[in-house]
């Protein structure tokens, strides 16, 4: 069942009357700096830019105005109690404190994530960037003593009891048996249950009295601790190789064998190990791709703790988001520049830890159990705040199979992936199991474009080539992609994104080289989907099981989500437990992305469930949409659509189209004569011609982005 406001599914919908908080007012007024912030509600109901008090711009009036202020209201309690807990574990000594608040932190995370799904917030904001402890103290009512431990807990248990109290006394004022009420009421108790917990904590604390951090002598007994049955490094694994004197990365002019990246590895464990990383901690890897990024990456997993990978060109706003969500123990960074406090005294510069690792002497590799975790990756975001994926170091033992069984890659191949390391699709099928193959492995540190990828082919002379949809069209378009081939590429892989049969056939036609099509996941790491030229549809791939989580719907010929499993699935996601149980089912993955079952026993992808709409009682599948109309359209670059309400509030579709220089017209005139040959409930009711559509970092389309930018009018089709 659907919101009818909205369209999101509809969570717990026997607790009450619906409210959706999608289309409420989200832009606030600074009495202080007079700026303007927009989201849906900020920590303490504070300007993050001053500081200052926030006034809801254009509030709401009328049926429903309880219900919005209540859950608000929620999200402001919420997100300043988050905002303390991430930053007192940030800045106590005591280590039970800092386990106790990070725990608190999720807490506080998975409330707003119950609440977000139950009445539909489309977006959770981040904390202050400057969010200061002494804010929350100012909140509780208690006063702030930084170098006393004891106070946090003073601070924490007043904000609890502070909220409790706030929630009790609404509910109070609120209609009897109106949702606000309702709502109120199970806050103030959720608030009194988190109070009474601490008070217990806090107990247990004073009895046990404080310890003052953590002496690095505790490092290896608590390494030998946590070692359990059938152990396993996942960066020994992938760099264990009879042969060291083979070539294991190139960039630029770097080369390494596999003998001297073992060394490099080993060597960065022994730094961690001199800085008293602890089995489990978290190093964020913020750095452009080459040899530093894979050296620092590796050697956090040979040392026990917990790699994740950044996007060096992220924005201040997700990189403070991510920052709080983490609480890394060290950051690994060109530079300490963009990294706010407390998090800026953690930054060691690449610089400063190259000449460590040559400092260093190599360590032995920490075994674990194979469930512990290795790695995060980051989920790309198209529908929110990106999820943190964790993985196993089990995942080293089988991460190779689809590579060498359906992609052919050997020993002798060399691999070069455009997309970046943060990203999971180059992580796992360039690095991961090119290094466990025994491959050599091309980096390039700059960010991807078609004539860079062109001119690094041309340099490196790679035999597999791995990229994404829009980065092979721009190949196409500039002329480039017959060089690919004459310098030596045999595979072309395609995954990241929907690839269109036109652009396939395209590249067919001007390389003659059939490019294999993958679907993958930061859940699944390895390509479970592909197909090769002349399959029906996208196959199982070596050692992954697919199944419909829909049966009666796949055989009728509906779109379905799917049920996947393979031996390199995640534990999960990192603080998202109602996300967790939706996507992970019984060792399963259940992606939301729909696929058509096709005669020869394969799969065709059908969209995300936000591109399957229905116009006019009829469902209309967004990407085949896109598709038709653009597929051999001259002068065209690129198309995406989005489902909107037109101006009467009629749900139609928007079409956003990219032209060459000078062609817009004549794009535009054959993309309407082919839309005016389609059924009607199919047809744009507006096309807008843009410079680019709007991407992650990673390459898949934003439609939420596109939806943005409908204008109040637009041109119609007739």
């Amino acid at each position: 069942m659907k919101c009818p406001q909205c369209q999101a599914a509809i969570d717990d919908a026997d607790k009450g009357p619906l409210v959706c908080c999608a289309g409420a007012a989200r832009q606030w007024h600074c009495r202080q700096c007079g700026g303007v912030q927009e989201a849906f509600a900020f920590p303490y109901r504070r300007c993050p830019a001053c500081g200052g008090e926030l006034v809801l711009r254009d509030g709401s009036r009328g049926p429903g105005a309880g219900s919005l202020l209540a859950i608000r209201t929620a999200f402001e309690i919420e997100l300043g109690g988050r905002a303390f807990y991430q930053r007192a574990a940030v800045e106590t000594k005591d280590e039970r404190l800092e386990a106790l608040f990070r725990r608190f932190a999720v807490m506080e995370g998975e409330h707003m994530e119950r609440l977000s799904r139950r009445y539909h917030v489309v977006d959770i904001p981040t904390s202050l960037p400057e969010f200061r402890v002494e804010l929350a103290a100012l909140f509780a009512g208690v006063e702030h003593r930084p170098t006393d431990p004891d106070n946090l807990f003073q601070i924490a248990i007043a904000l609890e009891q502070r909220a409790a109290g706030f929630f009790a006394s609404r509910s109070t004022l609120a209609p009897p048996a109106s949702a606000e009420r309702q709502l109120y009421e199970e806050l103030a108790q959720e608030e009194r249950e988190h109070a009474e917990t601490l008070s217990a904590e806090y107990r247990r604390w004073r009895e046990a009295g404080p310890v003052a951090g953590r002496p690095a002598t505790t490092l290896e007994p608590r390494r030998r601790a946590v070692a359990q049955d059938e152990p396993i490094n996942a960066a020994a694994l992938l760099l264990t190789h009879d042969d060291p004197d083979r070539i294991a990365l190139v960039c630029g002019n770097q080369i390494l064998t596999y003998g001297e990246l073992r060394d490099r590895v080993a060597r960065a464990a022994g730094v961690w190990h001199d800085r008293g990383l602890m089995p489990g901690d978290r190093v964020a890897i913020k750095l452009p791709d080459g040899i530093d990024w894979v050296v620092a990456f590796l050697g956090t997993i040979w040392a026990g703790g917990v790699s994740v990978a950044v996007n060096p060109q992220i924005p201040a706003s997700e990189w403070q988001y991510i920052l709080e969500e983490a609480g890394f123990n060290v950051i690994v960074a060109e530079s300490a520049d963009d990294t706010p406090s407390p998090w800026r005294e953690r930054v060691i510069p690449v610089e400063e830890g190259r000449r460590a690792v040559d400092d260093a002497l190599p360590v032995e590799p920490h075994w674990v159990g194979g469930d512990t975790p290795a790695f995060w990756c980051h989920s790309s975001g198209t529908s929110g705040k990106p999820k943190a994926v964790v993985h196993s170091h089990g995942f080293a033992r089988e991460i190779e199979r689809v590579s060498r069984e359906r992609l052919g890659i050997t020993p002798d191949d060399r691999l070069f992936a455009t997309s970046r390391l943060f990203f999971s699709y180059p992580q796992t099928n360039s690095l991961f199991a090119g290094l466990k193959i025994g491959a050599t492995v091309i980096l390039d540190p700059q960010w991807p474009t078609a004539q860079s990828a062109a001119a690094t082919v041309a340099e490196m002379r790679p035999t597999v080539f791995f990229s994404v949809p829009s980065l092979y069209r721009n190949l196409l378009h500039a002329g480039l992609a017959p060089a690919l081939v004459a310098s030596g590429v045999r595979t072309c892989v395609s995954a990241g994104e929907t690839l269109p049969a036109s652009l396939r056939d395209a590249w067919m036609q001007a390389t003659g080289v059939g490019m294999i099509d993958g679907y993958g996941a930061s859940e699944t790491l390895v390509l479970v989907l592909t197909g090769k030229p002349g399959d029906d549809g996208l196959q199982p791939s070596p050692g992954v099981e697919v199944h419909p989580l829909d049966p009666e719907a796949a055989a009728a010929g509906i779109p379905t989500r799917l049920r996947i499993r393979v031996s390199t699935l995640a534990l999960g996601y990192l603080d998202r437990p109602a996300a967790q149980a939706e996507t992970f089912r019984d060792g399963s993955f259940c992606p939301a992305d729909l696929f058509l079952r096709t005669e020869g026993g394969g799969w065709r992808f059908a969209g995300r469930e936000d591109s399957l709409v229905k116009i006019k009682g009829r469902w209309v599948n967004l990407v085949e949409l896109e598709e038709k109309l653009a597929a051999g359209t001259p002068g065209l670059l690129e198309a995406g659509s989005v489902c909107v309400p037109d101006q009467d509030g009629v749900d139609s579709v928007n079409l956003f189209f990219v032209a060459r220089e000078g062609q817009a017209v004549e794009v535009e005139r054959v993309l309407r004569e082919r839309a005016a040959a389609m059924p009607p409930y199919q047809r744009p009711s507006a096309m807008h011609c843009i410079t680019l559509l709007p991407r992650t970092p990673t390459g898949k389309l934003l439609r939420r982005k596109l939806a943005e930018l409908v204008p109040p009018v637009g041109a119609r089709l007739s």
